[in-house]
């Protein structure tokens, strides 16, 4: 392998076998895909549940898309003798596998780590669950409004009012396939004759990016100062800014560009912490400058002066962004039967993701999988008869 293959495919000749649904677990799959490796995507014959969130087209949705490129497809019944004996054969030759079941559910299919590992002593067995393989909440199901809720994360989250806010997409899911993508990486270069179970969790992926905020709660006794009270967002006279100050020099020059260098002298805001302290006082004199200015206006002014400041755009905005474009950060790429869709590139891949195939259809590589484990044609045919494997030109017809 050439060096520069070497960086943009480090787990070419990896494989894979995802059997988990929605975000968390098939991101994992997905990333180590975009690195290289043969990614096997184990589903029920109706498809993962993903499939339906949203607005379905065809066989898929923008989530499903997402985070199933670069895969290739088998149905299972895991339910019947012919679809678990397809799974254990490929979990058997697998060097990373991914579940994301209630913990118990695989080791009652004959899948479990400990069974697993027997047969396939070095394998990465990952598990995505909820809240854990142990504990007292480890048998509750959750998502990843459950876990914004459970970790603090919606109580960070308010609107000027109190109200509690869930953010608005998967942000717990999508860290949580990033720590598990992690921990497959650390593993990978420490394997030796051994594997191991890595248990990876929604309850504890929150925790891990709130924890500055965790260890203030403590500090503070329970009610922890604002970090920049000034951050936020802002009514213009024709949309919204975001502005902010990380630096005292920055607040400063915020407070002239806005004509008020008082602000910055006065004792009460002279700092973060007092600021925070008169938050009530210093916002809504901001507000009601902010708002008689445009957001453009606003923006070049705040540029000129350093500080650091945005239009809050909406998707439309950011992808016809000129430095969007520049920087190829959401290439097009084809999905048959959708056409060209912009993809998020992967920060530090040079190679945007161009290598990836687009998402299959639901068991669209069953047959061609089974035949490279050994299976007949008369048995893959039985098989799907069977209904044990779903059937790819069934299912793709169904999709339209």
């Amino acid at each position: 392998m050439s060096e520069p293959d070497g960086y943009e495919r480090p787990y070419a000749g990896l494989e894979v076998v995802d059997m988990s649904q929605g975000l968390a677990g098939p991101a994992c799959g997905s990333l180590l895909a975009a690195h290289g490796a043969t990614v096997i995507k184990i589903e029920p014959p109706e498809g993962d549940w993903a499939r339906g969130m949203g607005t379905r087209h065809g066989d898929h949705s923008a989530l499903e898309m997402a985070v199933n490129r670069g895969k290739r497809s088998i149905a299972l019944d895991l339910k019947s003798a012919g679809g678990l004996a397809v799974a254990t054969k490929l979990v058997a030759r697998c060097d990373v596998f991914i579940e994301s079941f209630r913990p118990g559910v695989t080791a009652r299919l004959g899948l479990g780590y400990e069974q697993v590992k027997a047969s396939n002593p070095r394998i990465l067995y990952v598990s995505v669950s909820g809240f854990g393989q142990s504990g007292p909440y480890a048998a509750r199901p959750s998502t990843d409004t459950v876990g914004q809720a459970f970790s603090g994360i919606m109580a960070l989250n308010r609107d000027d009012r109190g109200q509690p806010f869930r953010v608005g997409f998967v942000l717990v899911d999508t860290v949580t396939s990033l720590y598990a993508f992690q921990a497959v990486a650390t593993s990978l270069h420490a394997r030796r004759s051994q594997g191991r179970h890595i248990d990876v969790s929604l309850m504890q992926s929150a925790a891990a990016i709130v924890a500055p905020n965790i260890i203030e709660h403590h500090l503070e006794g329970g009610a922890p100062r604002p970090l920049n009270v000034t951050a936020g967002s802002y009514r213009t006279k024709d949309g919204w800014i975001a502005i902010t100050s990380v630096k005292e020099a920055q607040y400063e020059a915020m407070c002239r560009v806005l004509g008020r260098p008082d602000l910055a002298t006065e004792e009460r805001f002279a700092d973060h912490q007092r600021r925070a302290d008169a938050a009530e006082e210093l916002l809504p004199i901001l507000r009601e400058i902010i708002l008689t200015r445009t957001t453009a206006d606003w923006k070049a002014r705040f540029a000129a002066a350093q500080v650091l400041c945005n239009e809050i755009n909406d998707f439309s905005d950011w992808l016809a962004d000129p430095h969007v474009a520049a920087t190829e950060a959401a290439p097009l790429r084809p999905q048959a039967g959708i056409g060209d869709l912009p993809v998020a590139r992967i920060p530090g891949l040079a190679s945007t993701g161009a290598n990836l195939a687009e998402a299959p259809v639901t068991g669209e590589h069953g047959p061609a999988l089974l035949r490279e484990i050994g299976y007949s044609e008369a048995e893959i045919a039985a098989l799907i008869k069977d209904g044990a494997v779903g059937d790819p030109e069934r299912a793709a017809a169904a999709a339209g």
